[in-house]
Order: structure tokens, then C-alpha cells, then sequence
């Protein structure tokens, strides 16, 4: 029972995973599409953010240089930088140089004017020279397009934009038309406390999705135990007390479903099969092997039939009580019955105190002998138990019909013809004690037994004197 209670907590466990790995995926492509678009949505707004910015920039720096006002796109920047916290704004050259931080672009202005246009710097700022990044050259290479990217730097997450500066027509007459970019502005937005935020909540989504596929897997799985496996494995117990002979347990119909319906339909078959098991005790076993075989045809067969009857049977079930008598006649053809079937004998049926046995294998007539002698010994030898009741036996061999004999509503699968008339006349003249068997019956057993004999017996429905021998004892018998 254990390996069974092992195979169903095996299918629980089947359940549960298959439970798990399905919540897992759904929720989990569900939970991944949410992260996904949500960092999407993030990037595209803090894109669009700088690409505004840069627009800003882009149209303010040019409208400050066109009258050469250039020194107020410097303090422009700055204070723009300084209104963001968050936002820091550079422009560089588009060799990477930092945009005024010396007297190169004011020298290279005054010469393509031809005059003194800017005054040079008394004193220029710290140069700074942008890092060498790929980034940067993809915003300084043609054709010109603006560059958004995400870096992290020093523990904290960037958006950073590049966006080029063109030397448009109106740009050459100061910065000369040799190049097609004359700057870059670098638009850098720090998005770490968003990012954290985003991690965090990302963090809880991912620890209640974890709580929830558990509690779904544990709900589902309870639901799935109590209504499918849980009944499946009573049916599967109550099924296994059937192979073992056992047809006291049902299964528990819990509800109108169909696990329901399997329970009522295991529960009808199995008080079917314990009134057939019931029934089988009144059938031969000639009937059920011919059952099993479908075998139920009609021919014609070779067997040796014995017929026994309790002699004074009348008289004695007069003078006792019912109880008694029962008892004492079910003791006794119970214990001729296993006789019989120790010898390969099928007892075909009981009439009222009698017995009537088909012995259809090849040593039949031997057999059936042998069960004769048992049966008529052992009721001399415990006479006590049968208060007194003793039986006489008839033997005939010879051809019958075998096959199914009755309505269609009741039928035995038995013998008929004239061999079992005669086994049964033999049996009515037999005395207590004695066997009387058919000549047939006495030259197939042979040297095995001893007889007297013959003698010549009147039977019902014979016109003439059979002869007919009278079994004493096996030939190995003093």
C-alpha cells in the first residue's frame, strides 16, 4: 500500500510542478512584458525629455552666436544647468575640446571676419578635452544624427545625449565652411533615483509574484487534491481490495461531477462483481470456463459422470430441526465437492441432497473412481459429524452433449444424454456404502481397483438387464 500511496503523492507532486512551471511562465511573461514596458516607457520619456532640451539648446545657441553674443550662451548654459539639478550641459568642439575654454574658436572667428570682431579672453578657462567614446564620434561622424545612450559612472545610472551642432550656411561666414560640424552639446541627466525606484518596485513585483504563483499553486493543487487525485486514489484502493477478494469498501461520492459519475460506476461494479462472486458458488465451473471462453456452442463430448445421494435423508431431515439439518447436509456435499475437485472433477450441480459430477479428462473413469472410494470412506469414518448419513454413488462413461441448457432468462452449461440416465439409475439402486459403475467405467479404469461383479441390475427406462459392477477397494488394497 505504501508504494501505492507513493505513486499517488508522486502525481501530486507531477501536479504541483506542472502548476508551478504554467503560473511561472504566464505570470512570468506576464511580469516580464510589464518590466519591459516600463523601462521602455522610462527610456522614451527621458529621450524625448533630452531631445527637447536639445532643441532648446540647439535654437537658443544659435540665436545667441548669430549676433555674436556668444558670451551669453555660455552664461545661458549655465544657468540652465544650474535650474537642473539633475541636468548638466556642455558643449564641446567636434574634436572633443571643450566650447570656450580658450582663445582657438574667437582667433578662428576674427580671421574669417578680417577684423577684430571678439575681443580674446584675458583669461580663458581650464581646457577640457571630452574622453575618448564611441559615442561621441557616432555624433561628430556624417552623416550628423543625435546620439542617446544610458552609462553608468561612479555608482549612479546616466542618460546622456549628443546632439551635433551643424555649420549651416549662416555658421560658415564665422566658423569658415571647411568643416559640416562645429560642435557637439552634451545633454547628460542623472536618472538614479528613478532607477533605484524602478529596481524596488521591479524587486516587490518580483517577490509578490513569487507569493502569488506560491498561493495559486497551493489553492489549485488543494482544490485538485480534494476534488480529483483524492477520489482517484480511492477508487484506485477500493479497485485493489477488489483484485485481493475484498468488496467491502466504496468510494465516497463527494460531488456531481465526473470523478463523481467514476465513483457510482466503481461503487455499482463492484457490488456487481461481489453478487457475482456470490453467484459462482451456485454455478459450475464447467459454466464459467465456458463463459470466459465464449465456448458455449453445443457438441458432443466423452466423460464420466457420478451421481451421489444420501441415503435415509427423508426420514432424517423429518426428525431434526432446519438449523441441523442444513448444517449437516451443507458439511457433507462440501466435503464431497472438494473431493471431487481434488480429482479433476467439476461438480455440475446440487440436487436437493444430491450430486452431480462431469469428469471430462482422459483418466476420468480412474478418477472419478478414486473421488467414489473417498467420499463413501469418509462418511464411514465420521459418521458422527453427519449423524449417521452415508451416501451411494453411480458411475457412467460415455457420449453426451455438452452445451447450454434452459431459457434465456435461466440456463446451465451441462451434460444430457443416456450416460447420465444411467449413472443416475445406478445411483438410485446403489445401497449406503456401495459404488455401482457401468462396465464402461470398469474396463477404462483397469488393474487400479478391485470389483465384484458382474451383475445385472433393472434400470428405469432400459428395456433390458444391465450389467453393472460393484466397486470394493483399489487394487493396492489387501
Amino acid at each position: 500500500m505504501s508504494a501505492k500511496k507513493a505513486r499517488f503523492r508522486s502525481l501530486t507532486s507531477k501536479v504541483n510542478a506542472i502548476l508551478m512551471i504554467a503560473l511561472a511562465i504566464g505570470i512570468g511573461l506576464v511580469m516580464a512584458a510589464f518590466t519591459v514596458s516600463l523601462v521602455s516607457a522610462r527610456d522614451r520619456s527621458e529621450q524625448d525629455r533630452l531631445n527637447q532640451e536639445g532643441d532648446i539648446l540647439y535654437t537658443s545657441i544659435a540665436n545667441f552666436m548669430l549676433p555674436g553674443q556668444a558670451p551669453l550662451a555660455v552664461t545661458f548654459i549655465g544657468q540652465v544647468g544650474e535650474r537642473i539639478p539633475d541636468t548638466r550641459i556642455l558643449l564641446y568642439r567636434s574634436n572633443g575640446d571643450q566650447a570656450f575654454s580658450d582663445n582657438s574658436t574667437i582667433d578662428t572667428v576674427n580671421t574669417n571676419l578680417g577684423k577684430q570682431r571678439f575681443a580674446a579672453r584675458s583669461s580663458p578657462a581650464t581646457a577640457m578635452k571630452m574622453p575618448a567614446k564611441p559615442r561621441f564620434q557616432e555624433a561628430v561622424s556624417l552623416p550628423p544624427s543625435q546620439v542617446f545612450f544610458r552609462e553608468e559612472e561612479g555608482g549612479k545610472s546616466f542618460f546622456r545625449a549628443y546632439r551635433p551642432l551643424l555649420n549651416l550656411p549662416k555658421c560658415s561666414v564665422c566658423h569658415g565652411s571647411g568643416h559640416t560640424i562645429r560642435g557637439v552639446i552634451d545633454i547628460q541627466s542623472d536618472v538614479t533615483a528613478t532607477v533605484r525606484t524602478q529596481t524596488a518596485t521591479l524587486g516587490l513585483a518580483g517577490t509578490g509574484f513569487f507569493l502569488v504563483v506560491g498561493l495559486l499553486v497551493t489553492v489549485i493543487g488543494s482544490f485538485l487534491r480534494r476534488v480529483v487525485l483524492d477520489p482517484v486514489q480511492a477508487i484506485g484502493k477500493v479497485c485493489a481490495d477488489v483484485t485481493a477478494g475484498r468488496f467491502e469498501g466504496r468510494v465516497e461520492v463527494r460531488a456531481r461531477d465526473e470523478i463523481g459519475d467514476l465513483a457510482k460506476t466503481v461503487n455499482t461494479m463492484v457490488e456487481g462483481l461481489y453478487e457475482r462472486l456470490e453467484l459462482t458458488k451456485y454455478v459450475s465451473a464447467g459454466t464459467i470456463g465456458a463463459l470466459k471462453a465464449g465456448g458455449q456452442e453445443p457438441k458432443r463430448v466423452e466423460a464420466c459422470l457420478l451421481f451421489t445421494d444420501v441415503r435415509g435423508f427423508t426420514s432424517y431431515a423429518g426428525s431434526r430441526n432446519p438449523e441441523r439439518v442444513v448444517h449437516v447436509l451443507n458439511k457433507l456435499l462440501e466435503k464431497q465437492a472438494e473431493i471431487i475437485h481434488e480429482r479433476g472433477g467439476d461438480v455440475d450441480k446440487f440436487v436437493g441432497d444430491a450430486v452431480f459430477a462431469v469428469f471430462m479428462h482422459k483418466d476420468g473413469a480412474e478418477a472419478s473412481c478414486r473421488a467414489a472410494l473417498e467420499i463413501v470412506r469418509h462418511c464411514a469414518s465420521n459418521a458422527v459429524d453427519y449423524d449417521g448419513l452415508t451416501v451411494g454413488v453411480g458411475i457412467a462413461k460415455g457420449s453426451v452433449i455438452r452445451g447450454m441448457i434452459g431459457s434465456e432468462k435461466r440456463a446451465d452449461f451441462t451434460v444430457i444424454g443416456d450416460s447420465v440416465n444411467i449413472a443416475s439409475r445406478l445411483c438410485s439402486i446403489a445401497k449406503p456404502g456401495q459404488v455401482i459403475l457401468a462396465t464402461a467405467v470398469k474396463e477404462d479404469a483397469g488393474s487400479s481397483f478391485k470389483f465384484q461383479g458382474p451383475f445385472s441390475a433393472k434400470l428405469k427406462g432400459k428395456a433390458e438387464a444391465q450389467r453393472v459392477w460393484l466397486l470394493e477397494g483399489r487394487g493396492d488394497e489387501s
